[in-house]
Protein backbone atom coordinates (compact mmCIF):
# COMPACT_ATOMS: atom_id res chain seq x y z
CA UNK A 1 0.00 0.00 0.00
CA UNK A 2 2.86 2.67 0.69
CA UNK A 3 4.57 1.64 -2.71
CA UNK A 4 1.54 2.52 -4.04
CA UNK A 5 1.03 5.64 -2.81
CA UNK A 6 4.53 6.52 -3.01
CA UNK A 7 4.34 5.83 -6.80
CA UNK A 8 1.27 8.12 -7.42
CA UNK A 9 2.79 10.96 -5.35
CA UNK A 10 5.76 10.11 -7.73
CA UNK A 11 3.97 10.37 -10.86
CA UNK A 12 2.10 13.60 -10.09
CA UNK A 13 5.61 15.15 -9.54
CA UNK A 14 6.74 13.94 -13.18
CA UNK A 15 3.85 14.93 -14.73
CA UNK A 16 2.70 11.71 -15.33
CA UNK A 17 5.74 11.48 -17.97
CA UNK A 18 6.24 8.12 -19.68
CA UNK A 19 9.35 6.37 -17.52
CA UNK A 20 9.77 6.70 -14.01
CA UNK A 21 12.71 4.77 -12.68
CA UNK A 22 12.27 3.21 -9.03
CA UNK A 23 10.54 6.76 -6.86
CA UNK A 24 12.31 9.36 -8.58
CA UNK A 25 11.52 11.15 -11.39
CA UNK A 26 15.65 10.69 -13.55
CA UNK A 27 13.81 9.79 -16.65
CA UNK A 28 16.22 6.89 -18.10
CA UNK A 29 18.09 6.98 -15.08
CA UNK A 30 21.78 7.98 -16.60
CA UNK A 31 22.95 10.70 -19.00
CA UNK A 32 25.06 9.67 -22.33
CA UNK A 33 26.90 12.64 -23.20
CA UNK A 34 28.68 13.18 -26.39
CA UNK A 35 28.65 16.80 -27.19
CA UNK A 36 29.83 18.50 -30.15
CA UNK A 37 29.56 22.07 -31.96
CA UNK A 38 26.54 20.91 -33.69
CA UNK A 39 24.39 18.86 -30.52
CA UNK A 40 25.87 20.83 -27.57
CA UNK A 41 22.33 22.43 -26.38
CA UNK A 42 21.12 19.28 -26.94
CA UNK A 43 23.18 17.89 -24.39
CA UNK A 44 22.98 20.60 -22.22
CA UNK A 45 19.28 19.90 -22.07
CA UNK A 46 19.77 16.71 -21.53
CA UNK A 47 21.58 16.90 -18.48
CA UNK A 48 19.18 20.04 -17.00
CA UNK A 49 16.34 18.08 -17.46
CA UNK A 50 17.75 14.77 -15.92
CA UNK A 51 18.68 17.08 -12.93
CA UNK A 52 15.53 18.87 -13.23
CA UNK A 53 13.55 15.35 -13.04
CA UNK A 54 15.48 13.59 -10.38
CA UNK A 55 16.15 16.08 -7.47
CA UNK A 56 13.23 19.22 -8.02
CA UNK A 57 10.31 19.75 -6.98
CA UNK A 58 7.49 20.54 -9.39
CA UNK A 59 7.31 24.30 -8.80
CA UNK A 60 11.13 24.66 -9.21
CA UNK A 61 10.64 22.98 -12.38
CA UNK A 62 8.48 25.28 -13.36
CA UNK A 63 10.81 28.25 -11.99
CA UNK A 64 13.49 27.44 -14.12
CA UNK A 65 11.53 26.51 -17.77
CA UNK A 66 9.88 30.18 -17.16
CA UNK A 67 6.16 28.05 -17.62
CA UNK A 68 3.45 27.82 -15.63
CA UNK A 69 1.97 24.54 -16.83
CA UNK A 70 4.00 21.07 -16.19
CA UNK A 71 5.99 20.23 -18.87
CA UNK A 72 7.20 16.53 -19.49
CA UNK A 73 11.16 15.61 -19.67
CA UNK A 74 11.02 15.29 -22.93
CA UNK A 75 9.30 18.68 -23.10
CA UNK A 76 11.75 19.90 -20.71
CA UNK A 77 14.97 19.14 -23.11
CA UNK A 78 12.84 21.01 -26.38
CA UNK A 79 12.56 24.07 -23.75
CA UNK A 80 16.13 24.29 -22.61
CA UNK A 81 17.48 23.32 -26.20
CA UNK A 82 15.63 26.58 -27.37
CA UNK A 83 17.14 28.68 -24.77
CA UNK A 84 20.34 27.69 -25.12
CA UNK A 85 20.67 27.75 -29.09
CA UNK A 86 18.91 31.85 -28.55
CA UNK A 87 21.98 32.58 -26.19
CA UNK A 88 24.38 30.64 -28.29
CA UNK A 89 23.89 32.71 -31.30
CA UNK A 90 26.55 34.55 -31.29
CA UNK A 91 28.82 31.47 -30.93
CA UNK A 92 27.37 29.44 -33.01
CA UNK A 93 28.09 32.71 -35.93
CA UNK A 94 31.26 32.98 -34.51
CA UNK A 95 32.18 28.92 -35.01
CA UNK A 96 30.63 29.10 -38.96
CA UNK A 97 32.97 31.92 -39.42
CA UNK A 98 36.12 30.36 -38.71
CA UNK A 99 37.06 32.37 -35.34
CA UNK A 100 36.30 29.88 -32.85
CA UNK A 101 36.60 26.21 -32.56
CA UNK A 102 34.75 23.72 -30.31
CA UNK A 103 36.79 21.72 -27.35
CA UNK A 104 34.10 18.54 -26.90
CA UNK A 105 36.69 17.24 -24.23
CA UNK A 106 36.08 20.58 -22.43
CA UNK A 107 32.08 20.51 -22.71
CA UNK A 108 32.06 16.50 -21.80
CA UNK A 109 34.12 16.86 -18.98
CA UNK A 110 31.86 19.75 -17.36
CA UNK A 111 28.68 18.45 -18.06
CA UNK A 112 29.58 15.06 -16.55
CA UNK A 113 30.65 16.51 -13.93
CA UNK A 114 27.53 18.54 -13.31
CA UNK A 115 25.61 15.16 -13.78
CA UNK A 116 23.53 14.51 -10.93
CA UNK A 117 24.53 11.13 -9.48
CA UNK A 118 21.91 8.41 -9.53
CA UNK A 119 19.99 8.74 -5.97
CA UNK A 120 21.70 11.78 -5.02
CA UNK A 121 20.54 14.94 -5.01
CA UNK A 122 22.47 16.92 -2.45
CA UNK A 123 25.83 16.32 -0.48
CA UNK A 124 28.31 18.22 1.52
CA UNK A 125 31.78 18.05 0.30
CA UNK A 126 35.00 20.38 0.21
CA UNK A 127 34.78 21.31 -3.01
CA UNK A 128 32.28 21.17 -5.47
CA UNK A 129 32.67 18.34 -8.26
CA UNK A 130 33.12 20.58 -11.52
CA UNK A 131 35.09 23.48 -10.47
CA UNK A 132 38.40 21.81 -11.98
CA UNK A 133 35.72 20.43 -14.90
CA UNK A 134 34.42 23.83 -15.99
CA UNK A 135 37.27 26.42 -15.52
CA UNK A 136 37.43 26.31 -19.02
CA UNK A 137 35.14 27.48 -21.78
CA UNK A 138 34.95 24.98 -24.59
CA UNK A 139 34.54 27.74 -26.77
CA UNK A 140 38.19 28.60 -28.05
CA UNK A 141 38.40 31.68 -30.01
CA UNK A 142 41.24 31.38 -32.87
CA UNK A 143 41.60 35.23 -34.00
CA UNK A 144 45.03 36.14 -33.37
CA UNK A 145 46.47 39.40 -31.92
CA UNK A 146 45.45 42.74 -34.60
CA UNK A 147 42.88 40.61 -36.79
CA UNK A 148 39.87 41.43 -36.97
CA UNK A 149 36.85 40.54 -34.69
CA UNK A 150 32.87 41.01 -33.78
CA UNK A 151 33.20 39.42 -30.21
CA UNK A 152 35.73 38.84 -27.67
CA UNK A 153 35.42 35.33 -27.50
CA UNK A 154 36.59 35.32 -30.87
CA UNK A 155 39.71 36.31 -29.91
CA UNK A 156 42.62 34.15 -29.09
CA UNK A 157 44.59 34.35 -25.43
CA UNK A 158 41.57 33.44 -23.14
CA UNK A 159 40.72 35.67 -20.28
CA UNK A 160 43.15 38.14 -21.27
CA UNK A 161 41.69 38.38 -24.63
CA UNK A 162 39.52 41.30 -25.74
CA UNK A 163 37.85 42.50 -29.13
CA UNK A 164 38.87 45.99 -28.97
CA UNK A 165 36.42 49.28 -30.31
CA UNK A 166 38.84 49.07 -33.48
CA UNK A 167 37.38 45.20 -34.30
CA UNK A 168 40.88 43.73 -33.82
CA UNK A 169 41.67 41.42 -31.14
CA UNK A 170 43.86 42.41 -28.40
CA UNK A 171 45.77 41.26 -24.92
CA UNK A 172 44.56 43.03 -21.84
CA UNK A 173 47.77 45.48 -20.76
CA UNK A 174 50.43 44.40 -18.37
CA UNK A 175 53.36 45.27 -16.13
CA UNK A 176 54.05 49.13 -16.86
CA UNK A 177 51.33 49.57 -19.24
CA UNK A 178 48.37 51.87 -18.55
CA UNK A 179 45.44 50.06 -16.71
CA UNK A 180 42.69 51.16 -19.61
CA UNK A 181 40.10 49.24 -18.86
CA UNK A 182 41.50 46.54 -16.81
CA UNK A 183 44.94 45.10 -16.88
CA UNK A 184 45.37 40.86 -17.62
CA UNK A 185 44.94 38.64 -14.86
CA UNK A 186 48.36 38.11 -13.51
CA UNK A 187 48.43 41.83 -12.87
CA UNK A 188 46.94 44.88 -10.81
CA UNK A 189 46.49 48.31 -11.18
CA UNK A 190 48.42 50.24 -8.84
CA UNK A 191 48.50 54.16 -9.32
CA UNK A 192 47.10 54.03 -12.91
CA UNK A 193 49.52 51.36 -14.48
CA UNK A 194 49.81 47.38 -14.57
CA UNK A 195 52.17 46.00 -12.22
CA UNK A 196 52.65 41.93 -11.34
CA UNK A 197 50.20 40.20 -8.77
CA UNK A 198 52.60 40.10 -5.88
CA UNK A 199 53.59 36.37 -4.77
CA UNK A 200 53.88 35.16 -1.10
CA UNK A 201 56.02 37.05 1.27
CA UNK A 202 55.75 40.67 -0.62
CA UNK A 203 54.31 43.79 0.66
CA UNK A 204 50.76 44.31 -0.19
CA UNK A 205 47.78 46.78 0.71
CA UNK A 206 45.09 44.76 -0.29
CA UNK A 207 43.93 41.17 -1.06
CA UNK A 208 43.50 42.12 -4.71
CA UNK A 209 47.08 42.72 -5.22
CA UNK A 210 47.90 39.02 -4.61
CA UNK A 211 48.52 36.29 -6.15
CA UNK A 212 45.93 33.63 -6.92
CA UNK A 213 45.13 32.13 -3.53
CA UNK A 214 46.80 34.73 -1.28
CA UNK A 215 45.43 36.98 0.83
CA UNK A 216 46.88 40.28 2.46
CA UNK A 217 47.71 39.31 6.01
CA UNK A 218 47.81 42.44 8.23
CA UNK A 219 47.65 40.58 11.15
CA UNK A 220 51.28 41.45 12.25
CA UNK A 221 53.65 43.94 11.19
CA UNK A 222 54.30 44.93 7.66
CA UNK A 223 51.23 43.46 5.88
CA UNK A 224 52.03 40.28 3.08
CA UNK A 225 50.47 38.06 1.04
CA UNK A 226 50.23 34.68 2.27
CA UNK A 227 48.88 31.50 1.88
CA UNK A 228 45.08 30.76 3.07
CA UNK A 229 45.16 28.59 5.58
CA UNK A 230 43.14 24.56 5.65
CA UNK A 231 40.65 23.84 8.39
CA UNK A 232 41.92 23.70 11.90
CA UNK A 233 44.70 26.17 11.47
CA UNK A 234 45.35 29.17 13.84
CA UNK A 235 43.91 32.47 11.88
CA UNK A 236 43.62 35.94 12.65
CA UNK A 237 40.97 36.82 10.02
CA UNK A 238 38.27 34.85 8.13
CA UNK A 239 40.29 36.23 5.22
CA UNK A 240 43.14 33.96 5.89
CA UNK A 241 40.90 30.55 5.53
CA UNK A 242 40.48 28.86 2.51
CA UNK A 243 36.78 27.91 4.19
CA UNK A 244 36.45 31.95 4.40
CA UNK A 245 35.76 31.51 7.89
CA UNK A 246 37.44 31.75 11.30
CA UNK A 247 36.02 31.03 14.11
CA UNK A 248 36.60 34.16 16.83
CA UNK A 249 37.82 34.21 20.00
CA UNK A 250 35.79 36.29 22.58
CA UNK A 251 36.79 39.58 24.35
CA UNK A 252 37.37 38.76 27.96
CA UNK A 253 34.82 40.67 30.65
CA UNK A 254 32.21 41.23 27.14
CA UNK A 255 30.39 39.41 24.42
CA UNK A 256 32.27 40.94 21.74
CA UNK A 257 34.50 38.69 19.31
CA UNK A 258 38.28 38.95 18.76
CA UNK A 259 40.71 37.23 16.71
CA UNK A 260 43.68 38.61 18.63
CA UNK A 261 44.33 40.64 22.12
CA UNK A 262 44.81 43.92 19.89
CA UNK A 263 40.86 43.18 18.88
CA UNK A 264 39.97 43.94 22.48
CA UNK A 265 39.40 47.64 24.58
CA UNK A 266 41.44 47.69 27.91
CA UNK A 267 38.94 46.68 30.61
CA UNK A 268 39.20 47.74 34.28
CA UNK A 269 40.19 45.53 36.85
CA UNK A 270 37.12 45.72 39.64
CA UNK A 271 34.40 45.49 37.03
CA UNK A 272 35.59 45.24 33.64
CA UNK A 273 34.07 48.10 32.63
CA UNK A 274 36.04 49.85 29.02
CA UNK A 275 39.29 51.91 29.61
CA UNK A 276 41.98 53.41 27.76
CA UNK A 277 43.78 54.35 30.72
CA UNK A 278 43.34 54.00 34.26
CA UNK A 279 41.83 57.39 34.93
CA UNK A 280 38.44 55.89 33.09
CA UNK A 281 38.66 53.16 36.25
CA UNK A 282 38.59 55.70 38.94
CA UNK A 283 40.10 58.64 40.41
CA UNK A 284 43.65 58.97 41.64
CA UNK A 285 45.69 60.46 44.33
CA UNK A 286 48.76 62.40 44.10
CA UNK A 287 51.99 60.26 45.80
CA UNK A 288 52.84 63.91 47.60
CA UNK A 289 49.97 65.39 49.02
CA UNK A 290 47.10 62.48 48.45
CA UNK A 291 45.00 64.93 46.21
CA UNK A 292 42.44 64.00 43.92
CA UNK A 293 44.32 63.52 40.38
CA UNK A 294 43.54 62.26 36.74
CA UNK A 295 47.14 62.29 35.44
CA UNK A 296 50.23 63.35 36.55
CA UNK A 297 50.24 66.52 35.86
CA UNK A 298 47.96 67.33 38.27
CA UNK A 299 50.48 66.92 40.64
CA UNK A 300 52.99 69.23 41.21
CA UNK A 301 54.01 69.50 44.79
CA UNK A 302 57.69 67.79 43.45
CA UNK A 303 59.40 66.75 40.32
CA UNK A 304 58.62 62.91 41.57
CA UNK A 305 55.29 63.34 42.42
CA UNK A 306 52.77 60.93 40.72
CA UNK A 307 49.38 60.31 40.13
CA UNK A 308 48.33 56.81 41.31
CA UNK A 309 45.20 55.33 40.30
CA UNK A 310 43.68 52.36 42.95
CA UNK A 311 42.41 50.52 39.85
CA UNK A 312 44.34 49.32 36.96
CA UNK A 313 43.20 50.08 33.38
CA UNK A 314 44.12 45.77 32.44
CA UNK A 315 45.10 45.84 28.75
CA UNK A 316 42.80 43.80 26.22
CA UNK A 317 42.24 39.98 26.48
CA UNK A 318 41.12 37.65 23.42
CA UNK A 319 40.08 34.31 24.68
CA UNK A 320 39.95 31.32 23.14
CA UNK A 321 41.89 29.94 20.13
CA UNK A 322 40.53 31.27 17.08
CA UNK A 323 40.60 28.52 14.16
CA UNK A 324 39.35 27.83 10.72
CA UNK A 325 36.78 26.06 9.66
CA UNK A 326 36.39 23.41 7.55
CA UNK A 327 35.86 23.83 4.16
CA UNK A 328 32.22 22.46 3.81
CA UNK A 329 29.91 23.13 0.38
CA UNK A 330 26.50 21.88 0.21
CA UNK A 331 26.36 20.34 -3.30
CA UNK A 332 22.64 20.78 -4.30
CA UNK A 333 22.12 19.33 -7.72
CA UNK A 334 18.72 20.77 -7.95
CA UNK A 335 19.82 24.84 -8.70
CA UNK A 336 23.42 24.53 -7.65
CA UNK A 337 24.59 22.32 -11.06
CA UNK A 338 21.94 24.02 -13.22
CA UNK A 339 23.38 28.03 -12.51
CA UNK A 340 26.72 26.57 -13.61
CA UNK A 341 25.50 24.88 -16.80
CA UNK A 342 27.04 26.37 -19.38
CA UNK A 343 25.25 29.50 -21.84
CA UNK A 344 22.96 29.76 -18.56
Amino acid sequence: MVNELIKGVVMRNCFAILVVVAVGCGGDGGVDIDSNKDNVCGEIAEVACHNLYQCCAEGEIEDFLGVSEPRTELQCRDDVARICERRAGTLSFSIQEGRVRFDAAIMNACLEALVAPDDTCATVVSKLPWTEACMNSAFVGTVATDQTCLFSHECAGGVDAFCAPSQKCAMRPTAGQPCGSGCASAFFCQAGTCAPRVAAGGMCASTTQCQKDLFCDISAGQPVCTARLPGGSACTSSAGCQSGQCVPGQCMGTANSCFRDLDCGGRCADDNSFCTTAANCATGSCSVGLNACTSNTQCTAGGGDTCNFPVACLPGDCIGDPVCTAATITVDYCTGALNELPLF
